[in-house]
């Protein structure tokens, strides 16, 4: 019995490998940022070490940071998107998460305004966490 082995062309191969790493990279974005939310309750175990060492004026400073480091984050993320929605758009190579995105040529190049959207709305969602945080009582900083 004779079995045929077709092989994957290179570069399907490297399609593949392009969006295992661009989804690795959004899992790991949404598992910082969820870490990141979660401990802005004020009641984890490094809140309370904080509240111990230095007292609530010091877990406002903490949770301070932590909300800038999550809104970088995310609008990082989202100026990145945007440009590689406009590299899309244009039909030139763009680099997502380390790897260079290649398309193919009968990809619609409109797609990228999406990702143009999908970016300025995780730009806004950054500033609007801001706005957010601040308006609690305790954290208000204006």
């Amino acid at each position: 019995m004779r079995v045929n082995v077709t092989t994957i062309p290179v570069h399907r191969r490297q399609y593949a490998t392009q969006l295992l790493i661009w989804t690795a990279g959004f899992i790991a974005v949404a598992l910082i940022g969820g870490s990141l939310t979660m401990d802005l309750s004020g009641v984890s175990a490094a809140d309370q070490f904080v509240v111990v060492r230095w007292g609530f004026p010091g877990l406002r400073i903490y949770l301070w940071l932590e909300a800038f480091v999550l809104v970088a984050i995310v609008a990082g993320l989202g100026a990145h998107v945007i440009s590689t929605g406009f590299a899309i758009t244009r039909g030139i190579h763009s680099r997502m998460f380390g790897t260079t995105l290649k398309l193919h040529p009968s990809f619609p190049r409109q797609i990228g305004y999406v990702l143009v959207f999908l970016g300025c709305s995780l730009v806004a969602l950054s500033i609007t966490t801001l706005v957010l945080f601040n308006s609690c009582r305790y954290m208000r900083l204006i």
